[in-house]
């Protein structure tokens, strides 16, 4: 196993713990973003914070929008 670490690690861990600050999330295409939104509303369900239908978020295009709510019913 390799002991790779990301450069923006500690950004990345904000996304998902930070639930007091609205984020923007912008970064090149593949790097995770999908992930990570997926990581942060998991995240505010988990901790009781909010509720599914109380959450929006916003993708560049419809298959983005697509892929998030496939990603995100699988890890629900």
């Amino acid at each position: 196993m390799t002991n790779f670490q990301l450069a923006d690690k500690q950004a990345r861990q904000r996304i998902c713990d930070d639930l007091d600050t609205s984020l923007i999330v912008e970064a090149a295409a593949g790097t995770g973003k999908t992930t990570a939104l997926i990581g942060r509303i998991l995240s505010g369900i988990i901790n009781g914070r909010v509720k599914l239908g109380e959450i929006v978020a916003v993708t560049f295009t419809e298959f983005a929008a697509g892929e998030l709510k496939l990603r995100l019913r699988s890890a629900i």
